[in-house]
């Protein structure tokens, strides 16, 4: 049965209200188009719309609705790898589009893609490209003006309906339900109704708006309000109307809550607007400067006016702003003159946050590096593409040192086009230079890219001899080592790590020295070369001592892996489960589905093929998380493995327990790994996997493989007793399209009725 991908639509805080007929017409449109771009000016609530639709569309997109937000990217070159990353595919290529649309190329699924007007022209050529190669992937847009690309539906987003006279309408439920939500003593009076019905009217219906409005309501009377709102748009009407009529409703309704606050406040709210995907406490008070005002009674007047948003992430506190808003405050800023300066600080911040790599990658604050980084990501990126236009050479460097980040946590096509940009804007023959093109080269022999790493190594050699610089080359050597193995030259490889350990040793290198030892042992895993074992145990002492986690953890499989080689299974085991304890503190770490597989391996020399089975799904779950080359070391190894489990379940059987162990989720399955998983759950799991089908279960098998996936989802739904229209909806798909569906079902079973067909999916348990 095709597994359904629930794809990443976040959960809503608050509830959706009205568009009744966007809903229906959406619904209606997407069967009839691959594009549908949701048009309108910021703050009509196409983002919240979008989401809805996408939810009510569901079903019909058995491989996931996929959102992808746009509002922090600023880099035309970073859609297409938002897009990958928003579909967690492996970072394994210096040129990502290719690699995408041959992941979507047998999908179907729904992108959204979210506030696409600033990058109106990046957004357009990879939807374009994303159209031309697959034939079942629908991309819903959300934006300011049209991508204008051949076969592209537009649907206008119009404001909610404003109350007729005596009548009730969306924007007055909306109207009502968020400020009940603001203000709980607020109650709707048959006195009140009529003004709030007037301030709706005021306001055009716009959704930003009316929340906007309706937060007024903690301080203000409806009446004073539709007073207010009456001076308000009257000064914006008096001035320049350059910008269209909704337009300037919201900017009205936005000045409005910018006039009710302090200047405190005021000069807060412009400065925060240089953050990009929200902030923290920390951040605010290291950027912001605001004289003699509070920073924190300032944030907080802004919490209270719901102009920044307060969010928890786990146990740290996040601010952040809506779109329409925080551009309001930037031009608000450069209206001030003092752009430049807090761009300058917000930019310094995030280095300093970068720099403390060189200790942190390679010691016990590597958790809290790599958490905050990620957290931090958007920033980083905006202090990165001010930092090539204003700093290019501190910005370089600044890039260089985030190379465990752009590793590590599968970022390597992005930091790749980090340090290639960098080296364009420094061309002077510096030190810095020299680190960058060592960092480049490696980035690019782990994507694969051997030609640009060879240019780039060799580009290094050359100018780290012109500034007799001996401290980069044991850095040099390491890339040397990764381009040897990308280029099957794996004696050479293990012999230019070896080097590569001496000299970083010899130049107190530590993060070189343990990166060194870790690629040299794959190498020798590789080749069974002779002093695999004392590189592992070297590895791990140097770890050890470091306290580091995440070269520790992978420490840690090396030793499982040579335990498993020489056949002491407990102990690999061991080895392997500690290792998957540490990989998992990092969210994207790209060597946890080695683990997973290292434990495979040991558990299927046990003889429990079945749970090696299981273990294998979920590290194969997690190959879309890693890299070419760590891709290309396991599978040296792991295809003969695979295919021993694979002969001694037989073929039914293992491709049931592995399909088990690919659908858990990530901390289910990690779970699963280290024993945590009840035994009760273990005997439910087997009992669903016998290793040996029963002829009944065979039949089944071969019956329902007789159906394509979405043959079997129309049979579900004849099943539950939709009519073809009903199906047709569900799908997203023509009501001829649904008949045929079924007519083909029915000949295909040698079936002549719906309710045969409905018999025959129960009993198959579709």
């Amino acid at each position: 049965m095709a597994r359904r991908v629930n794809g990443n639509l976040p959960e809503e805080v608050t509830s959706f209200v009205g568009r009744r007929d966007e809903l229906a017409t959406a619904k209606r449109l997407l069967p009839t188009t691959r594009v549908l771009t949701l048009l309108g000016p910021g703050g009509m609530g196409k983002t919240r719309l979008s989401r809805q639709i996408g939810q009510l569309v569901s079903r019909a997109f058995p491989d996931g609705v996929w959102l992808i937000e746009l509002a922090d990217i600023q880099d035309p070159d970073l859609v297409t790898l938002s897009v990958a990353e928003a579909l967690n595919l492996r970072d394994e290529s210096t040129a990502p589009l290719p690699r995408l649309t041959e992941f979507l190329a047998d999908k179907r699924l729904l992108l959204i893609m979210d506030n696409c007007e600033h990058l109106i022209e990046a957004c357009a050529a990879l939807v374009g490209r994303i159209i031309a190669t697959t034939p079942d992937v629908r991309v819903l847009a959300t934006s300011r003006e049209v991508l204008g690309i051949p076969g592209e539906q537009v649907m206008p987003v119009p404001p909610l309906t404003v109350p007729a006279a005596g009548e009730d309408g969306d924007a007055l439920q909306l109207f009502i339900e968020r400020a009940s939500a603001a203000n709980p003593g607020f109650t709707v009076t048959p006195a009140n109704r009529l003004v709030l019905a007037e301030i709706c009217r005021r306001l055009e219906g716009m959704p930003l708006a009316l929340e906007l409005a309706a937060l007024r309501l903690r301080m203000f009377t409806p009446e004073q309000i539709l007073d207010r709102l009456d001076d308000t748009m009257g000064l914006l009407s008096a001035g320049p109307r350059t910008a269209p009529e909704r337009q300037q409703t919201i900017e009205g309704a936005i000045r409005w809550s910018y006039d009710l606050c302090t200047p405190a406040e005021q000069l807060l709210w412009e400065q925060l607007s240089v953050f990009s995907g929200g902030f923290d406490i920390e951040a605010a008070e290291a950027i912001c400067e605001l004289g003699a005002g509070s920073l924190i009674v300032a944030l907080t007047g802004l919490v209270d006016k719901s102009v920044v948003v307060l969010r928890l992430d786990g146990d740290t506190a996040r601010y952040s702003m809506l779109e329409p808003i925080r551009q309001f405050a930037a031009d608000r800023l450069a209206d001030r003159g003092v752009a430049q300066e807090v761009r300058a600080r917000h930019r310094e911040h995030y280095r300093q946050l970068a720099m403390r790599g060189q200790t942190a990658y390679w010691t016990a604050a590597d958790v809290d590096w790599f958490r905050e980084l990620s957290r931090e990501h958007a920033n980083l990126r905006a202090a990165l593409r001010s930092g090539l236009e204003d700093e290019p050479l501190r910005t370089m460097a600044t890039v260089t040192v985030l190379r465990p980040f752009w590793e590590h946590n599968r970022f390597l096509s992005e930091g790749y086009r980090w340090l290639t940009d960098s080296l364009e804007r420094n061309p002077e023959r510096t030190a810095e230079r020299a680190k960058a093109l060592s960092s480049a080269a490696s980035l690019a022999a782990l994507l694969g890219d051997r030609e640009s790493a060879s240019r780039l190594v060799t580009e290094c050699l050359e100018l780290a001899a012109t500034l007799d610089d001996s401290d980069i080359m044991a850095e040099v050597a390491l890339d040397q080592s990764l381009l040897a193995f990308a280029e099957s030259d794996r004696e050479r490889s293990l012999e230019l790590g070896r080097t590569a350990i001496e000299l970083a040793a010899t130049h107190g290198q530590h993060a070189i020295e343990m990166d060194s030892h870790a690629f040299s042992f794959m190498a020798a895993m590789v080749l069974d070369a002779p002093g695999r074992t004392e590189l592992a145990d070297r590895f791990l002492e140097l770890t050890t001592a470091s306290g580091s986690h995440l070269l520790g953890g992978l420490a840690l499989w090396t030793v499982g892996i040579d335990h498993w080689r020489r056949g002491e299974l407990d102990t690999a085991a061991e080895f392997h489960g500690r290792a998957i304890e540490q990989l998992a503190l990092f969210e994207r770490c790209i060597w946890l589905s080695s683990a997973f597989e290292g434990l495979a391996w040991t558990v299927s020399a046990r003889g429990d093929h079945e749970r090696a089975a299981r273990l294998l799904g979920s590290a194969e779950s997690l190959q879309r998380s890693t890299i070419r080359l760590a891709h290309t070391i396991t599978t040296e190894v792991g295809d003969k493995e695979r295919k021993q489990v694979q002969e001694a379940l037989g073929e039914d059987a293992f491709r049931a327990a592995f399909g088990a162990g690919a659908n858990l989720p990530l901390d289910e399955a990690i779970d699963y790994a280290l024993g945590r998983t009840p035994a009760a759950a273990e005997i439910v799991v087997a009992a669903a996997v016998p290793k040996r089908a029963t002829r009944t279960a065979m039949a089944t098998a071969a019956e329902t493989a007789l159906l394509t996936r979405r043959q079997k989802d129309v049979a579900r739904l004849v099943a539950a007793g939709h009519s073809n229209k009903k199906i047709a909806a569900d799908l997203v798909i023509s009501i001829r399209t649904a008949e045929t569906h079924v007519e083909h079902i029915l000949t295909k079973l040698g079936l002549t009725s719906r309710t045969q067909l409905a018999a025959w999916a129960h009993e198959h348990e579709l």
